[in-house]
């Protein structure tokens, strides 16, 4: 597999050039400049939205951890590294079961830097009250959609309300504006019960799904194919890369994620400090799979982000040019 300077070489070689992914033209652009069309930025994604059965046309994005202290200064930060890189932004949901600052107070940073965003909402630690005023709040602010997830257990008391019942309740609970429904996938866990779930997300009503952190692209690749089955070819999937830095970052991981398995060899790898290598190829690989979105969990690491999707751009550009 190609190095960092390997990718950004092949991004040099194709700047200035015109092709086309699906019916969207691109132009890589010369390097230093922002990366993100403004095909993606989405200035006028809210006439895109038809029903929840067409998705925007934003192949990258990025997590945003929220943080632990009622201070937007370190969001906004974070939030400035990610704009050369990406054209959507997800809002966690105090996760790892730990209070912190709600996702409703970034959505306007980030609607003024032209990225969209997408709160996550943990059916979790709220009642149905809590989760419909979440879901008001997101809507009235302008965020482009909501995440719905189970949320971390660590002593949690749950809402009562399931993921697909509340994917359901959303486009009520956003009158008069309209929300993009999405859910989290894991293509690691035991296979039958994932795609179970899966399906009764798609019957409530999805217009994109999240892998877990992605190290495996086979696994990825058999649990897509199977997925096929369960879930209308209009849901956009994205497939989730972790920038794991550090051997600290990759025992808390390999610790807390029982169903997100790292190859042993990779797994050495960024014990010897090459995370940032291991996940700029994994971006590239999911590059080459046509119609597969990226999203990128930084993990701290945002100043690198900007490599990582140009790795997936130049991938995705040489891959429509080696089919046109």
């Amino acid at each position: 597999m190609k190095s960092v300077n390997g990718w950004l070489t092949d991004l040099a070689r194709l700047r200035n050039r015109r092709g086309h992914l699906g019916k969207q033209p691109f132009c890589i652009p010369p390097m230093g400049f922002a990366i993100r069309q403004k095909d993606e930025i989405l200035l006028h994604w809210q006439s895109q939205y038809i029903g929840g059965t067409v998705f925007p046309a934003a192949a990258r994005s990025a997590e945003l951890s929220m943080p632990r202290q009622a201070d937007l200064a370190g969001v906004e930060r974070a939030l400035d590294l990610l704009t050369p890189a990406i054209g959507i932004v997800g809002l966690t949901d105090n996760h790892m079961s730990r209070p912190r600052l709600s996702p409703l107070a970034a959505v306007s940073a980030c609607l003024n830097r032209q990225l969209r965003p997408i709160v996550h909402l943990s059916c979790r630690d709220r009642n149905r009250l809590g989760q419909q005023q979440q879901v008001m709040g997101a809507a009235a602010l302008g965020a482009m959609g909501v995440l719905v997830v189970r949320g971390d257990r660590g002593g949690a008391v749950d809402s009562g309300l399931t993921v697909a019942e509340t994917l359901t309740a959303i486009p009520e609970w956003s009158q008069p504006g309209k929300l993009l429904r999405g859910a989290v996938a894991n293509p690691f866990a035991p296979r039958a019960r994932e795609l179970r779930l899966l399906e009764r997300k798609a019957r409530a009503g999805l217009d994109f799904i999240q892998t877990q952190m992605v190290f495996d692209l086979e696994l990825l690749d058999s649990f897509l194919q199977q997925a096929k089955e369960v879930m209308a070819p209009e849901v956009a999937v994205f497939a989730s890369v972790g920038l794991i830095r550090s051997p600290r970052s990759l025992d808390f991981v390999l610790g807390s994620l029982p169903d997100c398995p790292i190859p042993e060899r990779t797994a050495e790898r960024i014990r010897s400090g090459h995370g940032l290598e291991v996940a700029t190829e994994l971006a590239a690989e999911i590059g080459r799979r046509e119609g597969l979105r990226l999203h990128l969990i930084p993990l701290g690491g945002e100043r690198h982000t900007p490599v990582l999707a140009q790795a997936f751009a130049s991938s995705r550009a040489m891959a429509a040019e080696a089919t046109a």
